[in-house]
């Protein structure tokens, strides 16, 4: 997995203006099964942003069918268009916290690496990484409530059926139900990817022989060291040298090496996420255009 992040390119995020709306439910429904085939992968820094971009396409999509009349008309009945506009509220809440978390992560990491380079002497090494491991605590404290929140999101968020009329409509209402649940799905597969681990630390020599492709084998489960995880652990171990008087410099380079890898992965979701947030705010206003109208 090391470096795969690096190499990451996004796909253009459009779809075909004022497609039909057959043709534009079929497209949907297609990406759907896309991005919950995507879900059955290991769980990587790749996945996780093809995964936000793929959920992005997927709001594009939406945001066309919400354009035709007769989608329109659809969601103009009963309380349709309401539960649909309360939900977008929350998820674009729940997407706004992800993007201050991942800044503010990123913000950590590059104050950290920056500190390594210029090493200086053991107490201000000791410092700046005791610092950066209680902004993970603190970040931990904010993913678990995020968490918390995302529970409470997809318990009230049912899909909304309509036996008694057209098949257009039920179709109109899986599909954002179905989209709801993908956004809860890969917001809380985020979260908890990027969340500090309670993790035995064994020393930086494990690290160098774990890397980030290396899986151990648990009942024949792979196990995934993630760079988040990586980092997390390694620079625990250098915390714990460096106190010690025993901080080699191979040791700070291999932990400066980890979090510009990590780095890049941060800005990975750092742009996936911002293209996301947009696309949501745009699917949001033409729900209000529904009602307005």
């Amino acid at each position: 997995m090391e470096g795969s992040c690096s190499t990451s390119h996004f796909r253009s995020i459009s779809l075909p203006s004022r497609l039909p709306d057959p043709a534009a439910l079929t497209s949907i429904e297609t990406k759907i099964k896309e991005v919950k085939a995507r879900g059955d992968l290991v769980c990587s820094s790749e996945t996780i942003q093809h995964g936000l971009v793929g959920l992005a396409e997927l709001y594009v999509g939406v945001n066309e069918l919400l354009q035709s009349p007769h989608t329109r008309q659809v969601l103009s009945r009963g309380t349709l268009v309401q539960d649909a506009l309360e939900g977008s509220v929350v998820l674009l809440d729940s997407c706004n916290v992800l993007k201050e978390l991942i800044m503010l992560m990123k913000e950590n990491v590059q104050i950290l690496q920056s500190a390594l380079r210029r090493k200086g002497g053991n107490l201000t090494v000791v410092n700046e990484i005791a610092t950066y491991l209680r902004s993970r605590r603190r970040v931990k404290k904010s993913i678990i409530k995020s968490l918390e929140t995302l529970k409470s999101i997809e318990k009230k968020m049912t899909l909304i059926s309509f036996p008694d009329v057209d098949h257009h409509a039920s179709r109109v209402s899986k599909v954002l139900g179905e989209v709801n649940a993908l956004t809860i799905a890969l917001f809380k597969t985020l979260l908890v990817f990027v969340s500090p681990k309670s993790k035995p630390v064994n020393g930086v020599q494990l690290l160098s022989k774990l890397g980030l492709k290396s899986t151990t084998s648990t009942h024949d489960k792979k196990v995934v060291v993630n760079e988040v995880q990586t980092v997390d652990m390694i620079t625990m171990s250098l915390y714990k040298s460096t106190r010690n008087n025993k901080m080699k410099d191979a040791d700070v380079h291999m932990t400066i090496g980890k979090l510009q890898i990590l780095d890049v992965c941060i800005d990975g979701y750092e742009d996936a996420l911002n293209c996301l947030f947009r696309i949501m705010i745009q699917n949001r206003a033409s729900l209000l255009n529904i009602v307005v109208c």
